[in-house]
């Protein structure tokens, strides 16, 4: 019987679950930022336009006023999420075990206390990023899985591994 390479126990508190969101916001799309930008550029020469001038006064202020609130209501839509998430979760999600099994040619997730095992060959993810806390496995472009670097004794043993297993896949961020 084959043995794993690598074996990792791991978690998600909810308080992974929330930095993870913000990641998946501000840090995997590097578009996110500027385009708020340039939305409240535009916001702003709208509501500085008087008369057919553009009154700078107005746009030097209006133009960050408008980056912040534009910011502030992506920050609570976040906040929105993460609370909806820890409320209806029914499954026990947050803080149970994670065993994680690297293989060769694959991973297998056992989960006891959800009762639950899958098996994924690497080939199968979209994408795997490395943030400054997490390595984090995206099965499609919205579903993600991560791992806590915190609960991994050898971080660039692994991360050895990952880049040999996902090449072009890998990202750190």
């Amino acid at each position: 019987m084959e043995q794993p390479k690598i074996i990792i126990n791991t978690t998600m508190t909810k308080e992974d679950y929330r930095k993870f969101l913000y990641f998946a916001t501000f840090r995997r799309n590097k578009v996110i930022i500027p385009l708020l930008g340039l939305i409240s550029l535009v916001g702003s020469l709208v509501v500085s336009w008087d008369s057919g001038d553009v009154d700078f006064i107005k746009l030097i202020i209006s133009w960050p006023l408008l980056f912040v609130l534009a910011i502030a209501v992506v920050i609570f839509k976040v906040e929105r999420k993460n609370a909806l998430r820890i409320k209806t979760d029914k499954t026990g999600t947050f803080d149970s075990v994670n065993t994680l099994k690297f293989y060769d040619d694959r991973i297998v997730i056992e989960n006891k206390a959800l009762k639950s095992t899958g098996e994924l060959k690497y080939s199968q993810f979209y994408a795997l990023i490395e943030s400054k806390d997490y390595f984090i496995f995206y099965l499609t472009l919205n579903q993600a899985a991560l791992i806590r670097k915190k609960d991994i004794d050898n971080v660039s043993a692994f991360k050895k591994f990952l880049v040999e297993k996902f090449g072009d896949t890998y990202k750190s961020i």
